[in-house]
């Protein structure tokens, strides 16, 4: 694991949110139905011509729906699974002081003074950064 990855951590969350309206939002297309006016004559005689409406739903526009939202789901499945494995790296992070800075910094989104109050007691911001620089360096 390394620091770019934790980084994208609230970015890979709000990824996931676009990707479960835009998915939402296709099924949604795929269920539209479509209608047309079409010109037709009596079964018999005099066969008068006249119009008739139908509607259906598109099976083209559908299938290609169908096909977009499964990749959109796959997608989905990936970063849910990129976020399980940062979890799962910050679990086993022994240093409890590192786990907590990487949490609030990371995960929750603050800023490094807000981490250094919360971790330290005093809101200067280069001591929690610090400490991870050398973590990272270390392992």
């Amino acid at each position: 694991m390394d620091l770019k990855k934790l980084e994208q951590f609230k970015d890979k969350i709000k990824e996931i949110k676009i990707l479960e309206n835009r998915i939402l939002e296709m099924q949604q297309e795929s269920e539209e139905i479509v209608s047309d006016v079409v010109r037709a004559s009596s079964k018999s005689f005099p066969y008068t011509e006249h119009t008739i409406k139908i509607t259906g739903v598109n099976i083209k526009r559908r299938d290609k729906i169908k096909r977009v939202t499964e990749r959109l789901n796959d997608r989905k499945l990936k970063l849910y699974r990129e976020l399980e494995e940062i979890e799962n790296f910050i679990e086993n992070i022994e240093d409890s002081k590192v786990r907590q800075i990487i949490e609030l910094r990371y995960i929750k989104g603050m800023t490094w003074s807000m981490v250094a109050l919360k971790v330290y007691g005093y809101p200067n911001g280069d001591t929690p950064r610090k400490r991870i620089k050398r973590y990272f360096k270390k392992n």
